[in-house]
C-alpha cells in the first residue's frame, strides 16, 4: 500500500449513548476494555495495519485531552479543520470510522473491494442479532451485487428475536475527492451536519457497496452492551477472535510489573494486567492495572478500573469499579447480570451498594 494514498478520519461514537457515569469525565473512544486497551485502540490499530498513518480524529465530548493523553498526538476537529486536512493529505480515499464499534477488520480487504468495483463509497455491515441493535444504528437494505438499495433508522418492533440484521457498522471508504465537494457545500450550510450523516444519506444515491464483516464485532451503546464485550474476553474463542486474529491490535505501552498473587489468592477464570497485588479471590473479572484487592475480598463478573482498591472482606459482584475507586473492608457492592453496578471514578464506597 502506497504511504500517502490513503487517510482516514477516526470519530468518537455514532451516536448518543446511554453509559451512564462511565462518560462524564471521558469520551468514549477513551473507555477502558479488557485490562489494559482503551476502544479507541481497535480503530486505530485496523488503520495502522492497513498501512494508513495519516489519520484525523473527531472528538466533540468534553475531556478531549484524555485521548490525545492517550494517543500521544492530535487535537479536536471541526468540519473546516477535517476540509483541510483531506485537501493537504493528497489521498484517493478516505477512511472513516468510530471507537463505538469493537472489531479487528482487515481494512486492505475492503480497500481492495472497494477499488476493483470502482465505487465512489463502500461501507462495512455486520449482521447483528436484535439483543446487540441500539436506537442509534442504522439499517442496510442491499441488492443481489451487495449495493445499497435502502438505509433505515433501527427500529425494534421490525425484528423478530432471532433474525440478523444487517447494521451499518459507520466504517465507510470513499473517494477523496468526493468527499472534499460534498463537505464544501455543507460548510456552508445554516446548519451544518455531522460527517457520519452526510456519509449514511449518501449511501443509496451513490450506489455504495455493502462489505459484509464476519469476524467479532460488539457495538458498544449501552452499560450492558459494554459489560457484555467486556465479559466476552473471558471465552477464549471470542478473545482469540477479537485480539489475536490475523492483525495485532496496539496499545500505549505500560512499563511495570507483573501483578503479584499472595498466597491467599484464589484465581478462576480472569484477566489481570500488569502492577497489582492481589490478596483475595477473584471470579470471572477483568482486573486492570495497580489494582489491590485485600484478604478475604472477592471480585466477581466484574471490570476493574486501574488503581481500585478493595478493603479486606469486602465483596464485589456484577459491577464495574471506574478509577482511583475505593471500597471500605466489609462493604458490598452487588449490582445483577442484566444492570450492573457502576461506581463513578473517585468514589468512596463506606456503605453497601446493592441493586
Amino acid at each position: 500500500m502506497k504511504i500517502g494514498k490513503y487517510c482516514a478520519i477516526l470519530g468518537n461514537a455514532l451516536g448518543i449513548h446511554k453509559l451512564d457515569q462511565l462518560v462524564n469525565s471521558r469520551p468514549l473512544a477513551t473507555l477502558p476494555f479488557d485490562g489494559k486497551y482503551r476502544l479507541i485502540d481497535f480503530q486505530l490499530s485496523n488503520l495502522v495495519n492497513a498501512g494508513i498513518t495519516n489519520i484525523c480524529g473527531v472528538f466533540s465530548q468534553k475531556n478531549v485531552p484524555s485521548v490525545l493523553d492517550h494517543i500521544r498526538t492530535g487535537r479536536e476537529w471541526g468540519l473546516n479543520s477535517l476540509l483541510t486536512f483531506l485537501r493537504r493529505s493528497h489521498s484517493i480515499y478516505t477512511v472513516f470510522s468510530t471507537a463505538d464499534v469493537l472489531c479487528n477488520i482487515n481494512l486492505e480487504q475492503l480497500i481492495h473491494v472497494h477499488e476493483v468495483n470502482q465505487r465512489t463509497m463502500s461501507v462495512v455491515y455486520k449482521k447483528m442479532p436484535k439483543e446487540q441493535m441500539s436506537s442509534v444504528n442504522s439499517v442496510l437494505d442491499l441488492d443481489e451485487t451487495d449495493t445499497v438499495s435502502d438505509v433505515k433508522d433501527y427500529d425494534a418492533s421490525r425484528y423478530g428475536e432471532d433474525d440478523l440484521i444487517a447494521m451499518s457498522t459507520g466504517i465507510y471508504i470513499i473517494n477523496t475527492d468526493f468527499l472534499i465537494s460534498l463537505m464544501e457545500v455543507e460548510q456552508y450550510e445554516a446548519a451544518p451536519r455531522k460527517l457520519r450523516f452526510l456519509l449514511l444519506n449518501k449511501l443509496v444515491e451513490l450506489g455504495a457497496l455493502g462489505y459484509e464483516y464476519a469476524g467479532y464485532m460488539k457495538n458498544i451503546h449501552d452499560v450492558k452492551s459494554y459489560y457484555d464485550a467486556n465479559m466476552d474476553m473471558l471465552d477464549p474463542q471470542k478473545f482469540t477472535s477479537l485480539l489475536h486474529a490475523t492483525q495485532k491490535v496496539y496499545t500505549k505501552v505500560k512499563n511495570e510489573e507483573a501483578t503479584y498473587f499472595a498466597n491467599s489468592s484464589e484465581i478462576f477464570n480472569s484477566q489481570f494486567a500488569s502492577g497489582s497485588v492481589i490478596e483475595g479471590r477473584v471470579e470471572n473479572s477483568i482486573i486492570s492495572r495497580r489494582c489491590h484487592l485485600d484478604k478475604e475480598a472477592s471480585i466477581k463478573d466484574s471490570i476493574i478500573f486501574p488503581n481500585v482498591k478493595i478493603g479486606a472482606g469486602a465483596r464485589v459482584a456484577y459491577a464495574i469499579l471506574d478509577k482511583e475507586v475505593e471500597i471500605a473492608p466489609g462493604i458490598q457492592v452487588i449490582g445483577t447480570k442484566e444492570k450492573p453496578i457502576i461506581i463513578e471514578k473517585f468514589g468512596r464506597v463506606t456503605e453497601d451498594r446493592i441493586l
